[in-house]
């Protein structure tokens, strides 16, 4: 079968066409998508079979000493794909004019750029790379037959993307592609009159908006600074039931669950972990203070003097691994079961994570066996062989203990069962339980 040659450049509006949002926020994702259809369509592609899977691509990809964890790899090989930076892939390219267009396609200063490419580009998680040939099959640049994956004869369209007039920037990096384009095209009003309204849920009482103000214009100063400073917090922990002090370097800001949270690394208010999503309007206090102050956690204090402070795309990369804001919690497999009827009103062709896929009948009942704990297996396959073949099934990565996700299981009751793990099915019971106490019971 005759191969199209890959011949596009990192041109950034190609690099745009590439991400699943903004640019600046998957400037890394992009450059890396953009090199392994360069590898997997010229000469060094040309070394796989004709339906390739994951493992083969990375045996041929990488050196032999390239670990196969799910880890993120060390330097361990700097002639090893995952020891070049950015900056290093992109040679020749990587030319002034070319600098300039990407700082102006993606919003990004000229340091937050060379930040950005002396990032190692292929440093990331095994999950993170094969995601990468998830998406590349959705854009149309590879197909995929079960496990294996096949290079395309026609290449996507890449249509010019329209020149951006002043003004028309948008101030946000918005994380979801649909939301993205949608704000693009409707952010000013058409023909005088303003089409399109957004409405964001937001529980921060008002006389809490001033001080989440004053945090954000803070925090936005202490990022522009050439070495960002670490912060010490007083926060009002709703878990703990008081106020605690931590100190921690703000790594960056997220709008999620109806509030806006900073992502900290260094102290935790429970003393568990070393990152913690701090919810600003319950921030009572924020200084910036010295790297050198002795009250910097030791292990911050490390990753500061040996330049491994951690970034955003670090934390976009561990959310890619598993469902959920709480990125930092164990990651859980879960196997869902779906009422046919509202499987397919509701869930089928709707985006929840990248790890959320379907999954066969008879799948479910060998995912159970492998993933079970001994004394539970028995009674959990007879729970799987009670249910009906007919049902929607899906397997998906989960951090166990996270709200946002604890909410959307609520919301698919009574259509929706949790059949793995088992410490989230009994959560979802106990629930069900106190709630037929409430309506049932009481009643009687």
């Amino acid at each position: 079968m005759n191969r199209s040659h890959f011949e596009f450049s990192p041109h950034p509006k190609f690099l745009q066409q590439l991400t699943r949002g903004a640019l600046a926020q998957h400037l890394l994702r992009a450059i890396r998508l953009w090199a392994e259809l360069r590898w997997l369509y010229g000469s060094e592609g040309a070394v796989l079979p004709e339906a390739f899977t994951y493992p083969q691509w990375r045996d041929r990809f990488f050196t032999k000493t390239h670990p196969k964890g799910e880890a993120i790899p060390p330097l361990h090989d700097r002639r090893c794909a995952c020891g070049k930076t950015a900056a290093q892939w992109l040679q020749p390219w990587l030319t002034r004019e070319w600098k300039q267009r990407l700082c102006q396609q993606a919003g990004l200063t000229e340091e937050q750029l060379a930040a950005v490419l002396q990032r190692r580009l292929f440093g990331v998680t095994r999950r993170s790379i094969f995601d990468d040939f998830r998406l590349l099959v959705e854009l149309g640049w590879l197909q995929r037959q079960g496990r294996r994956f096949d290079r395309v004869a026609v290449f996507p369209e890449v249509p010019a993307m329209e020149e951006r007039t002043a003004g028309e920037e948008l101030p946000l990096a918005l994380v979801n592609l649909d939301l993205g384009t949608v704000a693009q095209r409707f952010s000013r009003p058409i023909a005088g009159v303003q089409r399109f309204f957004f409405e964001v849920d937001y529980i921060v009482r008002d006389r809490n908006i001033d001080r989440v103000e004053d945090w954000q214009a803070q925090l936005v100063e202490l990022w522009k600074r050439p070495v960002v400073p670490p912060i010490r917090l007083r926060y009002n922990s709703s878990r703990l039931g008081a106020s605690v002090r931590c100190v921690v370097y703000p790594v960056c800001c997220y709008y999620v669950r109806r509030a806006i949270y900073l992502c900290g690394f260094g102290e935790t208010p429970d003393c568990c972990g070393q990152w913690y999503n701090f919810r600003l309007d319950r921030v009572q206090h924020l200084q910036a203070i010295d790297w050198e102050d002795e009250s910097v956690p030791r292990t911050l204090w490390q990753r500061y003097r040996s330049q491994q402070l951690p970034t955003p795309d670090e934390i976009r990369g561990e959310m890619e691994a598993a469902w959920g804001f709480d990125f930092y919690l164990e990651p859980r497999l879960m196997v869902l079961r779906f009422d046919r009827g509202f499987h397919d009103g509701y869930v089928a062709g709707t985006f929840r994570h990248e790890t959320f896929e379907p999954v066969s009948y008879g799948e479910v009942g060998q995912l159970i066996q492998a993933n079970a704990a001994a004394e539970r297996r028995g009674f959990l396959l007879g729970v799987w062989r009670d249910r009906s073949p007919e049902d929607a099934y899906y397997r998906v990565w989960v951090r166990q203990g996270d709200t946002n996700v604890r909410m959307r299981l609520r919301a698919w009751r009574p259509f929706g069962e949790v059949l793995l793990p088992w410490e989230i099915r009994q959560e979802m019971r106990s629930e069900i339980l106190q709630a037929y106490r409430w309506y049932v019971e009481d009643e009687g």
